[in-house]
């Protein structure tokens, strides 16, 4: 990858000597030059990080000018992603005014099949570590590959699986622009939200049927992808009989999915977190066999994820092994020290190596494009 596509230089106007950095600097090879929040304290200081420094900004990918539904040859596994969250942006956004419709999103689909297939470790990293410029593209394609990894296992009927993905994509079809403004939003939601929000199942169903989508299976899960085993859901309040599987399934990985990206105002939930929530509510709001599947797939510590060792070092999980407590992870620095300029491949079932506990990523000190390359197309 080029850095052209990965960051930006910080410029000068944005620091000021002798007040806060309003961003975080980052070395070319990924490491923190200087935290969001500590002083700029000389010109000299000022001048280092304006010539050294980069700034983050989320992974840009033109898509190609002639085949826009396919990818360019060497591209990264998470630059393919970037590409596809542009697809699936241009799908939603132009549902009822560009033709087929549900060719478009069964193409989609489909490759999101093809890399929880070929890339599972590598779609979960994405999730976790991929910026996106809008929340409710990325959590269509969150909790689409979600549903792609958890439903590998599963007996479905023909053609289930693809319908569920497909519902999962355009789940939200009605009120992408919504979405985006809840994700800046802090506080009481005003009664236009809620209106809003309680129609949309109901009004995406109605935008897919008049852009010519008559599967019925996919019209039901998008329409009951927010009813829930209390009887509490949206918008018809079905009681936990009255539920397809397929639908409380989408209600599942549309939850965790939420409940694991970030918003404006606060950080993500740490996925061991998340997940020991879910976990707590099996068999009264979520079924058990979904639950352990879920927990299963993602494992305690997702790819993506970062802990800390008992030597001390944070780390960032890369893959999934047969112990779900002992994922490999490569090491990116001592708590209390710089970033290595090179990972350090760890496999955690050595004792040496065994993992403490879940951290935040803030504590990883290094930008998301340097561990980018760390999964292989």
């Amino acid at each position: 990858m080029s850095d052209n596509n990965l960051s930006d230089k910080p410029k000068s106007s944005a620091i000021s000597i002798g007040k806060e950095l309003p961003m975080d600097v980052y070395a070319k090879n990924g490491i923190l030059l200087l935290k969001r929040g500590h002083y700029v304290l000389s010109p000299d200081m000022k001048h280092r990080l304006i010539k050294l420094g980069f700034t983050e900004q989320p992974i840009e990918v033109k898509p190609a000018e002639k085949t826009p539904d396919t990818y360019r040859k060497g591209q990264s596994l998470f630059e393919e992603i970037v590409f596809l969250q542009q697809r699936v942006r241009n799908m939603l956004q132009h549902a009822l005014t560009q033709p087929d419709l549900e060719q478009r999103v069964r193409a989609i689909a489909q490759t999101i099949v093809a890399l929880s297939e070929r890339h599972p470790d590598g779609l979960l990293a994405s999730m976790l570590l991929l910026p996106f410029q809008e929340y409710g593209v990325a959590h269509s394609l969150h909790t689409t590959a979600l549903l792609a990894l958890i439903t590998r296992q599963m007996k479905l009927p023909p053609g289930h699986r693809e319908v569920l993905l497909c519902a999962a994509l355009t789940m939200n079809v009605s009120q992408i622009e919504l979405q985006n403004e809840l994700f800046s939003h802090e506080g009481e939601l005003t009664p236009q939200h809620h209106s809003a929000i309680k129609e949309h199942p109901l009004l995406s169903s109605a935008i897919l049927r008049e852009a010519g989508i008559e599967n019925e299976l996919w019209h039901a899960l998008v329409q009951t992808h927010h009813e829930n085993w209390q009887g509490t859901g949206y918008p018809f309040g079905l009681d936990r009989k009255q539920i397809l599987p397929p639908a409380h399934l989408l209600h599942l990985a549309d939850i965790t999915c939420a409940k694991l990206a970030p918003r404006r105002y606060r950080s993500a939930q740490l996925p061991a977190t998340a997940l020991g929530q879910l976990f707590q509510r099996k068999d009264v709001d979520f079924d058990a066999a979904f639950t352990t599947m879920l927990i299963r797939e993602l494992g305690i510590y997702p790819p993506g994820s970062f802990v800390k060792l008992v030597n001390d070092e944070i780390a960032v999980v890369l893959a999934r092994r047969d112990k779900p407590s002992e994922p490999q992870v490569a090491a990116l620095r001592k708590a209390d020290g710089p970033a290595y300029a090179e990972v350090l491949l760890r496999e955690t079932s050595n004792p040496q190596y065994k993992i403490a506990g879940p951290c935040a990523s803030s504590l990883a000190g290094v930008r998301i494009s340097f561990l980018a390359s760390l999964w292989k197309v």
